[in-house]
């Protein structure tokens, strides 16, 4: 496992988007993961966002503007997935990254998919969307509140993502993980 104390680390040295990275934010609340991918947002990075709420109740208030959302949810309609449907969720989300460069892929809801599909389902589910991202050189963000689970299952989760702690470190040194070099400084131009 890789823990990353929000001052341990600076995502600007990696982060580019053919570094493929995958983060595990321990937090009650998607607040700093909402703030991760609003920095790489600002730099050119397309989200997908797989909610447990409809995306708009995560996205008012923020600067979030998903290309991608997906609520999941039993209720049938556009833009809406049913829970138990993993497969059909990692097809869009390999879909998303097939089709968007420099992606961000957001997952806030993980406890709610464990409550609905057993938590060995949904390990193997990040652990195959983690080498998805990796092998595309996306990013993926995952709030998860340790509440909701025990130290096995935490420690399974933390053993192949890098772990962010929110409030580990002074608030100040916040601002060095959220660093992300502009699209023009490492010479890519806006699509």
């Amino acid at each position: 496992m890789q823990m990353i104390e929000p001052s341990a680390r600076n995502l600007g040295e990696a982060g580019h988007a053919s570094d493929g990275l995958a983060f595990l934010v321990e937090e009650k609340r998607p607040k700093l993961s909402i703030e991760i991918c609003e920095k790489f947002a600002e730099d050119g990075s397309n989200l997908m966002l797989v909610s447990r709420d409809p995306p708009s109740h995560v996205t008012d208030g923020t600067a979030l503007e998903p290309r991608n959302s997906i609520w999941l949810t039993y209720m049938v309609g556009k833009d809406r997935m049913n829970p138990t449907a993993i497969g059909i969720l990692m097809g869009e989300i390999k879909k998303f990254l097939e089709q968007n460069d420099r992606s961000v892929v957001l997952i806030d809801g993980l406890e709610y998919l464990i409550s609905i599909n057993t938590f060995d389902r949904m390990l193997q589910f990040v652990h195959q969307l983690r080498d998805v991202i990796v092998m595309s050189g996306a990013k993926m963000v995952i709030p998860i509140d340790t509440r909701t689970l025990g130290d096995r299952e935490i420690a399974l989760l933390e053993r192949n993502l890098q772990v962010v702690i929110p409030g580990s470190r002074e608030n100040d040194m916040i601002e060095n993980l959220l660093q992300v070099p502009s699209r023009e400084a490492i010479g890519l131009s806006n699509r």
